[in-house]
């Protein structure tokens, strides 16, 4: 197993021997989105320039995959194989065909190299005979979340790699304000770097004159709009962000947030009262007010449509279903505030 850091400074040395079968999972969807782009780029150079995406769920037809590794490619390229297993449940059939797939002695290169990734996995999955035959056969890369206390020093490599140098006040500034996110750290340190020359020292001053508070403020300003019922001033808030350039994985790691929570309250107030709950999941007098009134709107069914919802937008995101990401951001924003 190899940390996507160290992963990635093999792609950039180029010492990378491509597998038959790589497994990028874990908890920080930056890293595991820096790793993607940065292996399909990889891939491509050697001439891999067929690339199929498929997302397993319950109705997966894994016969039909099979069948799709067997047959010769039309034109003798290289294939990239990706599988979307978010949980990391595959099943039964899955996880035979995986490991079936791991324990080939195929040549390398190999012909069709098959890349699957999951979200975060429990204990018992990474004890499993398919991850197990991964590891053994292939490679598995892992993204560990960055901690609140690791981000500071996280946030000041980041620029050191854009040519800018955050002093540890600074650092810890930016940290506080995209509150733990690391696409949303990354995109503000984008900015500086925009904003700045070559070898500037960035201070905290910087930080709160700049960027890191506006951005703030708008990005949460969408979500007390959105929670409150406020569906016009929402849409534009949101339709502002678009054009100041925030990516949308960044807004819907907001908005998932906020509707993970909901859930939360709503389920946890059949074994106590809702301010126990707040107090329990550490949530703000001022805060409350405004989950007060979504809980007033909507139920639990209509909190796990948005909570659907909102697993569509990120497939669509990472390209894994057809369709635009913005406007299924629009209609998120419209069912929530609704």
């Amino acid at each position: 197993m190899i940390q996507t850091q160290g992963f990635l400074k093999q792609l950039s040395s180029e010492q990378l021997q491509i597998p038959s079968i790589i497994l990028i999972y874990g908890e920080e969807p930056l890293h595991i989105r820096q790793s993607l782009d940065k292996f399909r780029s990889y891939l491509k150079q050697q001439n891999y320039l067929q690339e199929n995406k498929h997302l397993v769920d319950a109705s997966f037809n894994w016969q039909n995959l099979e069948m799709e590794t067997q047959a010769g490619s039309l034109f003798s390229d290289k294939r990239l194989i990706e599988l979307n297993i978010p949980k990391g449940t595959p099943g039964k059939n899955g996880g035979d065909f995986i490991q079936r797939w791991a324990n080939l002695s195929n040549s390398l290169p190999p012909e069709i190299c098959l890349l699957i990734t999951c979200e975060k996995l429990e204990a018992k999955t990474t004890k499993s005979k398919w991850f197990q035959a991964i590891e053994s056969n292939g490679i598995v890369v892992q993204s560990r979340q960055v901690t609140l206390k690791q981000l500071p020093s996280w946030c000041q490599t980041q620029a050191q790699n854009k040519g800018l140098n955050l002093d540890n006040e600074a650092a810890s500034l930016l940290a506080e304000r995209v509150e733990g996110n690391l696409l949303a750290a990354d995109q503000e340190i984008e900015k500086l770097s925009l904003i700045f020359p070559q070898n500037s020292q960035v201070l905290a001053q910087d930080i709160i004159d700049n960027i890191a508070d506006q951005a703030h403020y708008q990005l949460f300003a969408l979500s007390s709009a959105s929670l409150t019922g406020q569906t016009t001033y929402a849409l534009q808030i949101l339709n502002r962000l678009r054009q100041e350039g925030l990516e949308a994985p960044i807004i819907l790691w907001l908005l998932a947030k906020e509707v993970r929570i909901l859930i939360q309250l709503i389920e946890k107030q059949t074994s106590q009262s809702l301010g126990l709950v707040y107090k329990s999941l550490r949530i703000w007098n001022s805060k409350q007010t405004e989950y007060n009134q979504a809980l007033k709107r909507q139920n639990l069914a209509s909190w796990q449509a948005c909570l659907a919802l909102c697993t569509q937008v990120d497939f669509e995101i990472k390209g894994i279903k057809k369709g635009n990401e913005w406007l299924s951001l629009t209609q998120l924003v419209v069912k929530i505030a609704s």
